[in-house]
C-alpha cells in the first residue's frame, strides 16, 4: 500500500526551509528513508544528499543506508545544530599531479634531434646498429616525421659542391626514405639527383 503523497512533486526544485525542517521533523520521528522520500516528493539520491548535509563532516563518508540512522541518532541530542552542520563544507581534495613522464633514448629526443639522428644515422649508417636504425625509423613513421628527414637531406644535399657525391649520397636517402615509407613519387624533387631504385 502506497503512502499519501503530499503536495506536487517538487523533483529538480530548490530545497525550501521549509522542506528541510519537515525533513528533520520526519527524521527525528522515527521515518525511515523510504517514507521521508515519499513525503517529500523527492527522488531518493535527493533525499538522501540533503540528509547527508546534515550530518557532521567526519560522518558525511557513511554508507547510503546508514544516513538517517546517523542523523537520527545526531539529531537526539538536544544541542545538535544541523543548521550549522550543513553550512560547512568538507576541505577540497588535495590535488594530486600525476609524475612527469620522462622518456629517454630515442623517444626521449625532441623531433628536432630525432630528425638530426636520424639524418646522421641516413648518411652513414656503419655509425649505428641495425637495432638503433629500427628504432631510428620506428620513431621517425610514429611522430610523422620522414618529410622532415628528407628536407634534412635535401638542404644537406645544396650544401655539396661534388656533383659525384650526391648518387653515394642519395643511395643512403633512398634506403632512409624506403624505410619510412616515403617514395620518390611523392617527392619529385629527388628526380633530378638520379633515379630511385
Amino acid at each position: 500500500m502506497h503512502e499519501a503523497q503530499e503536495g506536487p512533486d517538487r523533483t529538480g526544485r530548490p530545497w525550501t526551509d521549509e522542506e528541510t525542517v519537515r525533513l528533520v521533523a520526519l527524521v527525528r520521528d522515527g521515518a525511515d528513508e523510504h517514507t521521508v522520500t515519499v513525503r517529500a516528493r523527492r527522488s531518493s539520491g535527493s533525499v538522501v544528499s540533503r540528509l547527508r548535509r546534515m550530518l557532521p563532516l567526519e560522518h558525511r563518508s557513511c554508507p547510503v543506508d546508514m544516513v538517517v540512522p546517523a542523523l537520527r541518532g545526531h539529531l537526539r541530542d538536544p544541542g545538535y545544530d544541523w543548521r550549522a552542520a550543513m553550512l560547512l563544507t568538507p576541505p577540497p581534495r588535495p590535488v594530486v599531479r600525476p609524475p612527469e613522464i620522462v622518456r629517454t633514448g630515442v623517444a626521449g629526443l625532441t623531433d628536432d634531434d630525432l630528425v638530426g639522428v636520424a639524418h646522421s644515422v641516413l648518411l652513414d649508417d656503419r655509425a649505428a646498429t641495425a637495432e638503433l636504425r629500427e628504432r631510428l625509423v620506428a620513431e621517425v613513421r610514429e611522430r610523422g616525421l620522414g618529410r622532415d628527414v628528407v628536407a634534412a637531406h635535401e638542404s644537406y644535399l645544396a650544401t655539396l659542391r661534388e656533383p659525384a657525391g650526391i648518387r653515394d649520397v642519395d643511395e643512403w636517402v633512398h634506403r632512409w626514405s624506403t624505410a619510412v615509407g616515403l617514395g620518390a613519387s611523392r617527392y619529385a624533387a629527388y628526380e633530378r639527383y638520379g633515379p630511385w631504385e
